[in-house]
């Protein structure tokens, strides 16, 4: 059932937000391709990430998280609070010929609320929801500002991310030149002076940060001890996968421009007024990534319809507000992230959206959680309750933990076996069952549930 948010919570967060007497800062940290067992603060044992341990440390954790399994159809649920079914971008916007793109006509952005709310919105990072190229939109979607990889050149050539990026900051792209500068260090900064800007005019603002870590290609971060770059066709610019052996650092990479927002937000002093919510767009990678977690191997699974390609790691810190050392084990998906960012901002949103505000977890107050998330890649989707999943063959799964294959498919169901079954059907038929945005170009990379 799609939702529209509760007038008597607005009114009750508003009242509080009244109190306060100013609205908070918001701070969206995306990072690209990490699943939930990639984090200590969650049972990872693999990667050094000492910022975000210290931000669950001071903030909430979610331990049952869900994203689409790969990156545009999740970025598009992000920025508009409803399924890809629903907003049209069910696959990925990946070639130079894809006709795909997050159409600004039949979708709004939360930005775009969020900006008649009085907020200055600016997004850095990846985009990947146009071809910036050929539909530059970004604006579109209410940001202010914007500095983004630009994914091809003029020449449809595909761009670097990591190593002579190109980047498109305005409306204008341009290739560094310097071979030793590094696209994630400037994206960052990028950041840090708008959130700068913003404090200085007074305002308050919303940083979308859409990091392009640890995302292959793997390549030495500034500070890995080796420097050599791995051999192999197109890994400047980009097209292979690098060697994997560079992963931990780019993870921890990650982590050290976490900590360089974080530590912009104390010297601002303004870091008990802003919320800071840390996120992931789909599980890591598959191309035979081995992590350890909770004492035991997980193997990465971007891309498939089960929990390995779709659970993430969430974080939110907000002083004061948000107890610290305190976790949600409620289920959550990234079209959450829309009404709960509004329900924060004082925002209403007046038109129908997939989303559930967790903004009431996050104050400690009772809320009616989820009993469903909803995941999906071009054709292929899952609905999962809390121990049972569907998906879109209508196989009929029990939830299997992130270390383990997928269970096997109830091959004869009968209404009326398992309740929570019955019930997942029919908020799986409810749900398909509404309107739909056509997509013109739909690509399934991975449609394999038995990763």
């Amino acid at each position: 059932m799609r939702i529209l948010l509760s007038l008597a919570f607005y009114f009750l967060f508003f009242l509080q937000l009244q109190a306060q007497g100013r609205k908070p800062n918001i701070v969206l940290i995306v990072a690209d391709d990490l699943g939930v067992e990639c984090l200590s603060a969650f049972g990872g044992q693999s990667y050094e990430t000492p910022n975000l341990d210290k931000l669950a440390r001071q903030g909430m954790k979610f331990s049952h998280f869900f994203a689409n399994p790969y990156c545009s159809p999740s970025r598009a649920e992000i920025i508009t609070g409803t399924y890809p079914f629903h907003n049209g971008v069910k696959g990925l916007v990946s070639t130079p010929d894809n006709k795909l793109f997050l159409n600004p006509a039949a979708n709004i952005g939360v930005a775009s609320v969020m900006k008649e709310h009085g907020y200055r919105s600016f997004i850095a990072g990846k985009w990947q929801l146009s071809l910036l190229k050929n539909r530059d939109i970004i604006k579109d979607f209410g940001y202010d500002s914007y500095c983004c990889w630009q994914i091809y050149d003029e020449d449809n050539i595909k761009t670097n991310r990591h190593y002579r990026y190109t980047l498109r900051t305005n409306g204008v792209a341009k290739k560094e030149e310097n071979k030793t500068k590094y696209g994630p260090d400037e994206l960052c900064d990028f950041v840090i002076k708008e959130i700068e800007k913003s404090h200085q005019k007074g305002v308050p603002f919303f940083a979308h940060y859409s990091s392009l870590l640890p995302h292959w290609p793997w390549v030495p971060t500034p500070d890995s001890q080796d420097q050599t770059m791995p051999k192999g066709k197109n890994v400047i610019p980009g097209a292979d996968l690098g060697d994997k052996k560079f992963l931990p650092d780019m993870v921890r990479y990650l982590d050290k421009n976490v900590g360089k927002i974080l530590d912009c937000l104390q010297r601002l002093k303004i870091e008990d007024n802003t919320i800071v919510i840390f996120v992931a767009d789909n599980g890591t990678d598959q191309h035979d990534i081995k992590s350890l977690w909770n004492g035991v191997v997980v193997i990465g699974g971007k891309g498939a319809l089960n929990d390995r390609g779709t659970r993430v790691p969430c974080i939110v810190r907000w002083t004061g507000r948000v107890k610290e050392g305190t976790q949600c084990n409620d289920l959550l998906d990234l079209s959450d992230l829309f009404p709960t960012l509004c329900d924060a901002a004082g925002a209403t949103v007046k038109h129908e959206i997939d989303g559930r505000s967790f903004y009431p977890q996050l104050l400690g107050m009772n809320n009616k959680p989820r009993d469903w998330v909803f995941m999906q890649i071009a054709e292929g989707f899952y609905i999962r309750g809390k121990n049972w999943i569907i998906n879109h063959e209508g196989e009929i799964r029990p939830v299997a933990e992130l270390h383990l294959a997928p269970a096997k498919n109830i091959p004869r169901y009968s209404p009326g076996q398992i309740q929570e079954v019955d019930f997942l059907k029919h908020q799986l038929e409810t749900l398909l069952s509404e309107k739909k945005i056509p997509s013109d170009d739909v690509t399934a990379p991975n449609l394999d549930t038995n990763k």
